[in-house]
């Protein structure tokens, strides 16, 4: 059997061996290798595997498919919906509470002030009370030396 015709292309018996995968391991081979370097076959060849129809499944599995994703696109559109009703609520809820009032932001301001003060008077005595502590160790550390030079004479 001739897989070449005269003029070195590819026969039609060559390309039903290809496409059946009848051929033999050194057809196959020369198919392969001349198909790697002829346009015109690689084209004939392309078009008799369109007309070849694929292996189809058993069972559709599109319908199972389709319902997949319109149950997760439903439940995304569920999640998100119930993602906004919440923030819209909560933002109904501070709103209706005053939070966003003016009075509100200026009490707030009010009281921000206030308790900035009193945070910086208890730093203030936090701060005199360590100075007093350390001038009171200085005073202590000083006794023990002049004590100590007492004792051992001086140093």
């Amino acid at each position: 059997m001739t897989i070449f015709d005269q003029n070195g292309h590819i026969t039609t018996k060559g390309f039903f061996l290809l496409i059946t995968e009848k051929a033999n391991q050194m057809q196959r081979l020369e198919l392969s290798e001349h198909l790697s370097f002829c346009d015109r076959c690689l084209e004939e060849y392309l078009k008799e595997l369109e007309k070849v129809t694929l292996l189809e499944s058993e069972n559709n599995i599109s319908k199972s498919v389709i319902k997949r994703v319109k149950y997760k696109t439903a439940w995304l559109s569920q999640k998100r919906f119930g993602t906004v009703v919440a923030a819209a609520g909560m933002a109904m809820v501070l709103w209706t509470s005053g939070a966003f009032s003016w009075e509100m932001t200026l009490e707030q301001a009010q009281a921000v002030e206030k308790l900035e003060y009193q945070l910086e008077r208890i730093s203030w005595k936090n701060q005199n009370l360590l100075h007093d502590m350390s001038q009171k160790y200085q005073y202590f550390l000083n006794k023990l030396d002049k004590r100590e030079e007492g004792l051992y004479g001086e140093k």
